[in-house]
């Protein structure tokens, strides 16, 4: 059996329990969807090149700060795909920052930052790089050799040294966005690996579990995301299951829509005798 190796670990996993335990007491029918996708064993092949822009996007959209909910309604618009040459790298790559913004930002406005838009088209151009070395991002990514589902121990390890090697190369390739710890794990979770973004909804929910003692910071973020697999390698779900659930029961926009109660609030401290973590004494939050 897997030992966890987080101080606390303990009294972590068991508020966990008690989360999922919530979640599943409050689920709704597009919450099952949800779950239901991200507990598939089976994986699903790597998209295209044109796809894999396309995420890269979306991912950028999403970041900052930005509405999940506004972005949500403006990737599945029109505007979206010619503001960024139909997510063709090859494309994408000539075109210039400032005509993009002059013509589109009026449109593109629930970004948030202006700056987004060049570190998409950056973005292009790493991507292009990584297309003429390797072939396809799908045969670059492989050759890093990570597992995309950690069953055991030795997944666990691979996982993170082909994570480090990947973030490594990425740095080397100036990729924006990307090279950052959040971000990349971000991309390997959408990728349908077993992974989990560390945002700040997840961190902040991890301090009051107890998971980590600090909510920012790349080696906090690791902890986190490390502790995480390693739960669901000793209790038969995936990272991604945790990931949806610690974004509904944080109170992420559109995840908390997905159960039928909600009380974690955002801010220290948090009142609410009906939450079992709390009532518990395993929420640092709780008074």
């Amino acid at each position: 059996m897997l030992t966890l190796t987080q101080p606390g670990s303990r009294n972590s996993s068991a508020a966990l329990a008690f989360l999922l335990n919530h979640c599943d007491a409050s689920v709704t029918p597009a919450w099952r969807d949800e779950i239901a996708r991200r507990s598939r064993r089976a994986f699903r092949p790597l998209p295209d090149d044109r796809e894999i822009m396309r995420r890269i996007c979306v991912a950028i959209a999403y970041s900052q700060g930005a509405r999940s909910s506004l972005i949500s309604g403006l990737i599945e618009t029109p505007v979206f795909k010619e503001a960024f040459a139909g997510f063709d790298p090859a494309a994408l790559a000539l075109r210039d920052p400032e005509r993009i913004l002059a013509r589109y930002w009026a449109r593109l406005g629930h970004f948030r930052f202006r700056g987004k838009i060049p570190r998409i088209v950056r973005c292009a151009c790493a991507l292009n790089g990584i297309i003429r070395d390797s072939g396809s991002f799908a045969a670059y990514l492989a050759g890093f050799q990570i597992p995309r589902r950690i069953c055991n121990a030795t997944h666990l390890d691979q996982f993170w040294q082909g994570f480090n090697a990947l973030q490594s190369d990425l740095r080397r390739r100036q990729m924006p966005f990307f090279r950052s710890t959040t971000s990349l794990l971000q991309l390997l979770l959408d990728l349908d690996y077993d992974s989990v973004k560390p945002d700040l909804i997840v961190m902040r929910l991890a301090r009051r579990l107890g998971i980590v003692s600090r909510e920012t910071g790349d080696a906090a973020f690791r902890q986190c995301v490390r502790f995480l697999q390693e739960y669901s390698i000793t209790n038969s779900c995936r990272a991604a299951e945790l990931d949806l659930a610690l974004l509904a029961f944080g109170g992420q926009t559109g995840a908390r829509q997905l159960l039928t109660q909600n009380f974690c609030p955002a801010s220290d401290p948090c009142y609410h005798a009906a939450c079992r973590i709390g009532a518990n004494r395993l929420c640092r939050a709780h008074s």
